[in-house]
């Protein structure tokens, strides 16, 4: 009996601060880890860095036996190439692929559309139901905070959905009450133009605890925390144990532009197909998500508050989907070569 080679797909989703890096076997519809590793940009120059570290803890000297490559990138991808918002890093595939010989093919993809091909692989356990709703056989939308704010569009063909990379996260902020005009007018002194990612991302979050705190001061016990930690998850974490007010009124503050933002983006793609919120600073605040001010700015839009309202909202709890979406991607790249396929399932 003859041994059939395992194939091998290596994935990764690049972001402002992290690079997650993984191997993964092609076995029939699904993927299997063989091997994840995570990495802190700032310690690194570049992207090829990261590259080889990946490989040398995997005891490989090369991408020898990879048949395809895929790498999230938060970024836009013209030709193959990015340069990421949010770090001062160019990634060229072409360059990529002469270095680290042997991938059969490697793509650059935007992070949003990576998310969205890790959609169809996770399981009802992996989703926070925020809003039921009545799903259709339409369009749906990824809101994702991070290091920034990655947005993307599921345009609907009629049998499938079709990720669309957006940089919608860097639209204008559109403020609705007072405090929040208040709260434009200090972050326009700081940056000029204030898009949502200003406010709608982990340094966004701490963008409003220091507007919150400018008259009061921010706790010594919170500010040595924040020498020491990651801002937007010592206020995700004060809220979280009532430690502290200002933390609390920022989170609950941030989750009310986030909804706010998500209706935006639901009404311009007509998303009738469903939100999904990703990230990792929403898996730390599922309870203030819960607690409704989400969903209630998400409806505030007047005359189509009932539209909004039959539209299904789930939070993506599973760590790591934008790499399995960059892994699922890179393996229809291998079934493309020998099915033509396109696009991803359906939900």
């Amino acid at each position: 009996m003859v041994k059939t080679k395992r194939q091998l797909v290596l994935a990764a989703d690049v972001g402002g601060t992290k690079t997650e890096f993984g191997i993964f076997q092609i076995d029939g519809a699904l993927l299997r880890p063989v091997k994840k590793s995570r990495f802190e940009n700032r310690r690194y120059k570049g992207f090829p860095e990261v590259i080889e570290e990946f490989l040398k803890d995997t005891g490989a000297s090369s991408a020898d036996g990879m048949v395809s490559a895929a790498f999230g990138v938060a970024s836009p991808v013209e030709n193959n190439f990015s340069r990421l918002t949010n770090l001062n890093w160019t990634i060229d595939a072409g360059r990529l692929k002469r270095r680290f010989k042997g991938i059969g093919n490697l793509e650059l993809i935007n992070d949003m559309v990576a998310l969205s091909w890790g959609l169809p692989l996770l399981s009802r356990k992996d989703y926070l139901i925020l809003q039921r709703g009545k799903r259709k056989k339409a369009n749906a939308v990824l809101i994702a905070p991070g290091t920034g704010l990655g947005e993307g569009i599921l345009f609907f063909d009629g049998t499938s959905h079709v990720p669309m990379a957006s940089e919608g996260g860097h639209s204008d902020f559109a403020p609705r009450n007072d405090v929040e005009i208040e709260l434009l007018s200090y972050l326009s002194a700081m940056f000029g133009h204030v898009s949502y990612e200003r406010i709608v991302s982990g340094p966004g979050l701490k963008n409003i605890y220091d507007f919150l705190t400018g008259k009061t001061g921010v706790p010594e016990s919170i500010r040595e925390r924040f020498e020491k930690e990651e801002p937007s998850f010592v206020i995700a974490d004060e809220a979280r144990k009532g430690a502290d007010a200002v933390s609390i009124g920022a989170l609950e503050m941030f989750t009310s532009i986030l909804g706010a933002e998500a209706g935006n983006i639901s009404l311009k793609a007509l998303a009738e197909g469903g939100v999904f919120i990703g990230g990792g600073i929403v898996r730390a605040i599922t309870e203030t998500l819960k607690k409704g001010h989400f969903i209630n700015a998400f409806l505030d839009k007047g005359r189509f508050r009932g539209l909004l309202s039959n539209i299904p909202v789930y939070v993506i709890l599973r760590e790591g989907a934008a790499l399995l979406g960059a892994a699922n991607y890179a393996r229809a790249m291998v079934k493309k070569q020998d099915l033509g396929l396109r696009g991803i399932p359906g939900f």
